[in-house]
Formats: structure tokens, C-alpha cells, sequence
């Protein structure tokens, strides 16, 4: 391979044993926090498919050095606002990054502008049954229609994919006023403020288990259990 300096950018240049020659560009130096974790390293651009013809050109990847709060974690895969990632570069500390979300969009890849995101309960380690489907839905996955809220502009949830929400415990039983929450990918439990949180104790007769720090049912309790709706 050959490397070529350009400004404050290295374009490294690497010949497959096919004779086509890729391009590899680092551009800054990077830094990532995140709620559990942080890392740092190197910025790369280069072309990346995410299987089913999802190829995206230029696509900034954050090499890491160093990291802390993700063992056992392959790599993290950004897709929350283009404003988290101001302040990330060094010393292009203005630089918006586009997620590959934002690169599938523009680059027409994908026709439309969203990503969706299926869980389901997992009953062993080894599951995988999460999904991520880029530019729609997979109809599949659920029943009904889609619901789509308005971003909030209530601080500090507008920082992220923040809506309005409210909770109700079964037919009638507010657990949760309207307010501003987050829709988060990482968070795998719902966090709730406290005075909902203590609703929904006495809703379901919940007790709070000291191994876990999880709610703990009795069978009987179990069998009575109303869902929650958002």
C-alpha cells in the first residue's frame, strides 16, 4: 500500500490481489462518550456494506485505541442525531458525522429517511432475535399501524430521539402524565421517573428483589398482570 498526504488527511491507498485499488482515508483524531462507556482512536473513511445491498460510500468508522464500558461489544453502531457527534473530532471539532442511516438516505440507497427496530424477549444468551430494518418497516414484525410522534422540544430530551409520552397501567390507570423521554436502542429496560416507578408497584403489588434490582411478581400477581401502554 502507498499513503499520500493531503492537508490534515492521510489517504492510504491499497491494491487487492484483483489489481482494484481501494481507498482508505484517516481524517481525525476521536473521542466518544457514551451514557455507559467511552472510547478513542482513529477516524477512517472507507466503504462499508451492511448486508442486503446496503453498501455505503465514505462512511465514517471510529477506530478505537483505547475504550472502556464495552467488553464483550464488538463495536457500536451510532444512529441517534448528527449534533452528539459535534465535539468527537480532533481538530475538526465542528464536524457533524453522518450516521449510515443518514449516508443510505442521501446516497439513495434506502428511499426513505428511517430506521426501524424490533426486540424480543430473549430466552437464552444466544439468542438473536433483534432486527434492524433501514428505510421502512418490516410488517412482520408487528400488528396494527404505525404510530409517529413529533420530536420533542422539551431539554434535555431534545438531544436525542426524545418524544412526548405518557403511561397508562391497563385500561385506566395513569402510571405517567405526559412528559419528554428518550428512545434509546441501548437502554435494554424502560426507566421511568420515580413517582411512576412507585404507580406501578402499587398497581401490580410488585416488590422490589435486592439480588436484581428488578420488581419481583408472585404467580398469583403474575396471572392478573395488565400491559402498559405508551
Amino acid at each position: 500500500s502507498t499513503s499520500v498526504q493531503t492537508n490534515d488527511e492521510v489517504v492510504r491507498i491499497r491494491r487487492h490481489s484483483s489489481g482494484r485499488r481501494r481507498v482508505l482515508i484517516i481524517r481525525s483524531l476521536q473521542e466518544v462518550s457514551y451514557g455507559s462507556g467511552e472510547f478513542s482512536g482513529t477516524e477512517f473513511t472507507d466503504t462499508v456494506s451492511i448486508g442486503n445491498g446496503l453498501t455505503i460510500t465514505k462512511q465514517s468508522i471510529g477506530v478505537a485505541s483505547s475504550s472502556q464500558g464495552f467488553e464483550g461489544v464488538d463495536g457500536i453502531l451510532g444512529v441517534g442525531p448528527t449534533d452528539l457527534t459535534l465535539g468527537t473530532l480532533s481538530p475538526d471539532t465542528n464536524t457533524e458525522i453522518p450516521t449510515v442511516t443518514d449516508n443510505l438516505f442521501s446516497q439513495k440507497v434506502i428511499s426513505a429517511h428511517e430506521l426501524a427496530v424490533s426486540f424480543e424477549p430473549a430466552t437464552s444468551t444466544t439468542d438473536n432475535n433483534g432486527e434492524l430494518t433501514f428505510g421502512g418497516t418490516d410488517s412482520s414484525k408487528f400488528t396494527g399501524s404505525i404510530t409517529f410522534a413529533p420530536l420533542t422540544t422539551t431539554s434535555p430530551a431534545n438531544e436525542f430521539w426524545g418524544i412526548n409520552q405518557s403511561i397508562r397501567y391497563g385500561t385506566s390507570t395513569s402510571i405517567l402524565s405526559e412528559t419528554a423521554g428518550i428512545v434509546d436502542t441501548g437502554t435494554t429496560l424502560v426507566l421511568i421517573a420515580t413517582d411512576a416507578f412507585d404507580r406501578y408497584k402499587s398497581a401490580t403489588g410488585a416488590v422490589e428483589d435486592n439480588t436484581t434490582g428488578l420488581l419481583r411478581l408472585t404467580n398469583a400477581q403474575f396471572e392478573k398482570l395488565q400491559s402498559l401502554f405508551f
